[in-house]
């Protein structure tokens, strides 16, 4: 290769790996300041990583929402990850939702047993790790509380009323 090649290839590489990190930088932002402090309190937000299982086993079959974890990076290359545990959506599988495809006796999960549904209906199954832009509404947990009785350094949320799309 000439020098011209080489160094035009070098531009593109490196203007591609800055477009990725734009990209899902506001993301791990908006997430930083989800878990430090009130500002988006009833809020919408957007945000574009990945789904991954949720932190919890299941008890109940009546369950009609999961609470899904969310991850964000700073870009697709990035080895840190923030990681958002309620995710609050229905299950089933119209738009918007999540089905866990599990047989009634297996008593433990991977991805391969989740699908989204995104906001047109597409099916995507987990652990393919598709890229998702959610956008959601965040509710605090400690803001329900009477103002008294508020730990003021618990920054735990829940995101509701998400919508899905595949970015």
């Amino acid at each position: 290769m000439n020098k011209k090649t080489t160094a035009f290839s070098a531009i593109a590489l490196n203007l591609f790996v800055l477009l990725l990190s734009a990209c899902n930088s506001n993301s791990v932002k908006i997430v930083e300041a989800l878990e430090s402090g009130y500002e988006y309190e009833g809020k919408q937000i957007e945000l574009v990583g990945e789904f991954n299982a949720p932190f919890f086993t299941f008890t109940s079959s009546k369950s009609t929402v999961i609470p899904m974890a969310f991850v964000v990076k700073s870009h697709a290359m990035s080895s840190e990850k923030h990681s958002i545990s309620d995710v609050i959506l229905n299950l089933g599988t119209g738009k918007n939702t999540v089905l866990l495809d599990m047989a009634p006796d297996q008593k433990q999960y991977t991805l391969k047993n989740f699908f989204v549904f995104d906001n047109s209906g597409q099916k995507y199954n987990l652990d393919e790790h598709p890229q998702f832009k959610i956008t959601g509404t965040v509710n605090y947990n400690e803001l329900k509380k009477p103002e008294g009785e508020r730990d003021n350094k618990n920054f735990s949320f829940r995101l509701t009323d998400v919508t899905i799309d595949k970015n």
